[in-house]
C-alpha cells in the first residue's frame, strides 16, 4: 500500500511538472523585442570567452550557485582565464524561482516555511542564497551576490513567479496580480525577469552557452 502511495505521488508530481512546462512553452512564444522585456543580458554574454547557462529548475541546496562557483574556478585553473572571459548565467525556473526573491518576499511570503528550507534551525526568514547571514562569511564563494560581483547573470522564469505568486495570493486572501507585482518588483539585485524560463535556457544557447543541469 505504501508502495502504492508512493507511486501516486509520484504521477501526480511529474502532471504538474508538466502543466508548468506548457505554461513556460506558451509563454516562450512571445515576442520579446516586442513586449519590451529586457535583453541586455546578451550583450554581456557576448564579451565572454566561455559561456554556460544552468537549469535551475528545483532548490537542490543551491547546486546551480555551486556549479556556477566550479565553473570559474576550473577554467580559471585549467585555462589561466579570469573572470571576465567566463560568464555564467542561471535561471531560475519553476521549484527553484524563490532563490531569486529577496529577503523582504522570503519574510513576507514565509518562503523558508513553503520551501522547507530552514536557517540556524529554523524555516528561513530571509533567502538564504542571496548572502550569508551577518557577520558570516562566503567561504566557498556559492552566494548570489559574490557571483555577481564575478559576472553571474541571473535570470528568473516570469510563468513561474506568476503561478508562485497565485498560490501566495490564495493562502492570503489577497489579489493575484497585487502579489504577482511584488515578487517580480523584489527580485534580488541584478535579476532579470524573462517570459519564461524556457525561453531564457534556449536564448542563452543561442548565444553560445553550453547546458548544464542546475539540480
Amino acid at each position: 500500500m505504501s508502495s502504492r502511495r508512493t507511486f501516486i505521488a509520484q504521477i501526480g508530481a511529474g502532471a504538474a511538472a508538466s502543466l508548468l512546462d506548457a505554461d513556460e512553452l506558451r509563454a516562450g512564444t512571445f515576442s520579446a523585442t516586442q513586449s519590451g522585456w529586457d535583453t541586455s543580458w546578451l550583450d554581456r554574454l557576448a564579451t565572454a570567452q566561455f559561456r554556460v547557462v544552468f537549469n535551475a529548475s528545483d532548490i537542490s541546496d543551491g547546486a546551480a550557485m555551486n556549479y556556477a562557483s566550479t565553473f570559474f574556478g576550473d577554467f580559471h585553473e585549467a585555462h589561466g582565464t579570469t573572470d571576465a572571459q567566463t560568464r555564467p548565467v542561471i535561471v531560475f525556473r519553476r521549484n527553484g524561482t524563490p532563490m531569486a526573491f529577496n529577503d523582504a518576499m522570503w519574510e513576507k511570503y514565509a518562503i523558508g516555511a513553503d520551501a522547507k528550507i530552514t536557517d540556524a534551525g529554523a524555516p528561513a526568514r530571509r533567502n538564504v542564497f542571496w548572502k550569508p547571514r551577518a557577520g558570516a562569511s562566503d567561504q566557498y564563494g556559492t552566494m548570489i551576490e559574490t557571483l555577481n560581483r564575478r559576472g553571474l547573470i541571473s535570470l528568473v522564469c516570469n510563468v513561474a513567479t506568476e503561478n508562485i505568486g497565485r498560490r501566495f495570493a490564495g493562502q492570503l486572501g489577497r489579489p493575484v496580480e497585487d502579489v504577482q507585482k511584488d515578487l517580480k518588483a523584489n527580485l534580488v539585485p541584478g535579476a532579470i525577469l524573462v517570459p519564461s524560463g524556457i525561453y531564457g535556457l534556449i536564448r542563452a544557447q543561442n548565444a553560445g552557452c553550453a547546458y548544464m543541469p542546475g539540480t
